[in-house]
């Protein structure tokens, strides 16, 4: 049975697994662009790694637990538990992996000074900051989806804070799939249903999550009184009954005596 994918090492103690599309993806450059595109391919998909153990450093760090990296042919997928509720750990995580994008396109700009190289790290360094700048667009699945999310949480809730940014990122997938099908990119195209996609999903994940809060969520009662049933209203206490039954007791047993 074949493999779906392929661990390949693991960090922070978080497996770092392999697709097996990608597996196929490195195999057809390898064949068609030789062994400088199987090293940009490498590099790339190294940025990417790098890019979700950005997300999972601080994740760790805010309570979440990271099963695994996945690295697909569309880039990288972190593997939390959960996604933290409060605005400001949801930015801080979905910011790290943008801000680990920038500072690694930083240092291949470095890299170029050395005189080694230098196509290979202008190749890494231009990829790593459109890599940046895709993600901060303000739409599910990208970090600037949750970035945005975070940001309008306070002022909208949740729930329509999500359903905005999944708005948001259909219509961009929808942009993206009329460019890539006017120009012929077929992984524009793909990457366009999967934006589509995914900001489905996180909507219906975060409707469900809010409809389970609400239907568990038992509302305070203002006021409420507690009255005793209609056949006890006029109960006498306990103890006027008792002291009666007594009399009446000793009244019937001296009167047997007489």
């Amino acid at each position: 049975m074949i493999k779906r994918s392929y661990n390949l090492t693991a960090v922070m103690g978080i497996p770092i697994r392999v697709h097996l599309t990608l597996v196929i993806l490195l195999l057809f450059v390898a064949f068609t662009r030789g062994l400088s595109g199987v090293l940009i391919a490498v590099g790339v998909f190294a940025s990417v790694a790098l890019h979700e153990l950005g997300h999972s450093w601080v994740a760790i760090r805010k309570g979440c637990q990271v099963r695994e990296i996945m690295l697909l042919p569309i880039g990288g997928v972190a593997k939390m538990s959960h996604i933290p509720s409060r605005p400001r750990d949801e930015f801080l995580i979905a910011a790290a992996g943008p801000l680990a994008s920038f500072l690694l396109a930083v240092l291949f700009w470095l890299l170029t000074a050395t005189g080694g190289f230098t196509q290979f790290f202008i190749n890494l360094f231009v990829i790593n900051l459109m890599l940046c700048l895709f993600n901060l667009l303000p739409s599910f699945p990208m970090d600037g989806g949750r970035i945005f999310r975070a940001f309008m949480t306070p002022r909208l809730g949740r729930l329509k804070a999500t359903a905005l940014a999944a708005r948001i990122g259909r219509i961009m997938a929808v942009a993206f799939g009329i460019f890539g099908l006017f120009n012929g990119n077929f992984i524009l195209i793909l990457i366009a249903i999967f934006i589509y996609n995914a900001a489905g999903a996180e909507y219906r994940a975060v409707y469900a999550q809010h409809m389970s809060q609400e239907w568990f969520t038992v509302e305070p009662q203002a006021d409420i009184h507690v009255s005793p049933p209609p056949y006890a209203h006029k109960a006498p206490p306990f103890w006027k009954k008792w002291k009666k039954n007594t009399n009446a007791f000793f009244n019937d047993l001296f009167k047997n005596w007489e």
